[in-house]
């Protein structure tokens, strides 16, 4: 592998460069430097990245995960909120085949960041303060334009996005991940990799888009209304949580006819179940 020139995955390289900019972690922007090379390594290894890949990452901060992408891949585009990180990174990685746009990464339009259409890999350190919007921007906004997203997060986050039903960290973004990607848990990274070290273990996943959604939606718009209002109330039952859907008269036949107990709760539901009950309450 190629050494490198400059590693802030190292700890004392990482102070240093904090010192000379005046600045630290921001913990409200949930900013914790990975600074353990071998998960760095390993993460590009998840992501299994080719020189002939485009890469988005998002909050880069001192460039530990940039050095390596730009290292493995052809391009390398980075949103950076920061404006004291955004300075250094738009400095330290001028050139050819990177391109730096400080802004919000919740907000950045597609068309701003300068990759191609389809195709393109993440890879990023999510900000832990941004995660789960940040996934759900991945999954609703920039799907089309994706092959793979390799992303750390908190255990938390990672376990809600490959959860199955009737698991109590099973919702929306679990059943967005199995219906638009092949998605696995790849390895946790401990506190102490971290500067500083967070308060929780981190886990890196891996989510491989799919072409078309794992199961044949009735409509897709009004499965996710149905998903939405079942699980905008957990402790309550579908029979409830669902009348914002349709009227009571609608409800009940649809329950019959797909079989599902009105008295059960959203989490309880697969993916398959929600799509019977939107094609029996929208036929």
């Amino acid at each position: 592998m190629t050494p490198l020139a400059y590693d802030p995955a190292q700890i004392a390289v990482a102070r240093d460069v904090l010192a000379s900019l005046g600045a630290a972690p921001n913990r409200t922007l949930g900013q914790n430097f990975l600074v353990n090379a071998g998960a760095l390594d390993h993460i590009c290894e998840v992501a299994n990245l080719q020189k002939s890949d485009a890469v988005l990452e998002i909050g880069p901060g001192l460039g530990a995960l940039t050095v390596r992408l730009k290292r493995d891949a052809q391009s390398v585009v980075a949103i950076e909120k920061d404006r004291a990180f955004a300075a250094f990174i738009r400095n330290k990685f001028r050139g050819d085949g990177f391109f730096l746009v400080e802004d919000d990464a919740l907000d950045v339009d597609w068309n701003d960041l300068r990759l191609p259409e389809t195709g393109v890999k993440i890879v990023a350190n999510l900000p832990y303060s941004i995660s789960k919007p940040m996934l759900r921007r991945i999954y609703e906004d920039w799907r089309p334009h994706l092959h793979s997203a390799t992303v750390l997060l908190q255990r938390e986050v990672a376990n809600r996005l490959v959860a199955t039903a009737g698991a109590k960290e099973y919702g929306p973004l679990a059943i967005m991940a199995s219906l638009y990607s092949r998605t696995e848990k790849a390895f946790d990274i401990a506190p102490g990799s971290f500067l500083p070290p967070p308060d929780v273990v981190s886990t890196v996943v891996h989510a491989q888009f799919l072409a078309t959604p794992s199961i044949d939606l009735h409509d897709e718009k009004k499965f996710w209304q149905i998903v939405r209002a079942a699980f905008g109330q957990r402790r309550k039952t579908l029979g409830n949580t669902l009348k914002v859907i349709a009227p009571r008269e609608v409800l009940a036949p649809a329950f019959e006819k797909t079989a599902i107990d009105p008295q059960r709760r959203g989490e309880t539901l697969s993916p398959l179940e929600f799509n019977a009950l939107c094609e029996a309450i929208f036929p």
